[in-house]
């Protein structure tokens, strides 16, 4: 059975945290061959540390990161398919797929833990293999009408 080398990666959690300080940790991973990937990740809120501190949301900060840096794979641990409609996520995530030249890595989960209480507020769930059913139509080529 073949095996294949382990693949080194950072995840930099956006939260009580300066943009500036990601994006330096993001170029500094960058320049250093043996980290292959960097990695966010899909809350809305803190969920370490101030609950009422800053945090940056995931897809769009990952689209700033992706237009910075050159060579890192990059992706979210994992998006939840709670918080954006099928279609809006498929766009969101075509558009960093093309800013950062193909280097996106997808994955798609049933979202974030029941705790804190206040994280049920977000969008009920649905299945993903149904979210990944709309979301692969949203992609896919078809004539305008």
């Amino acid at each position: 059975m073949p095996t294949s080398a382990p693949s080194f990666g950072i995840l930099t959690a956006q939260q009580q945290v300066d943009y500036r300080d990601v994006l330096r940790v993001w170029l500094e991973a960058d320049a250093i061959p043996e980290i292959e990937h960097a990695w966010l990740f899909d809350h809305l809120m803190p969920i370490g540390g101030d609950p009422n501190g800053p945090i940056f949301e995931g897809w769009t900060l990952l689209s700033a990161l992706a237009a910075e840096t050159e060579r890192l794979r990059l992706g979210l641990l994992v998006t939840s398919n709670r918080f954006r409609p099928p279609a809006m996520l498929a766009k969101i995530a075509t558009t960093v797929d093309i800013i950062s030249d193909g280097r996106l890595d997808f994955g798609i989960g049933a979202g974030s833990r029941p705790n804190p209480p206040e994280a049920r507020r977000e969008y009920p769930r649905t299945a993903c293999r149904s979210m990944m059913s709309l979301m692969r139509w949203a992609v896919s080529p078809r004539p305008a009408s």
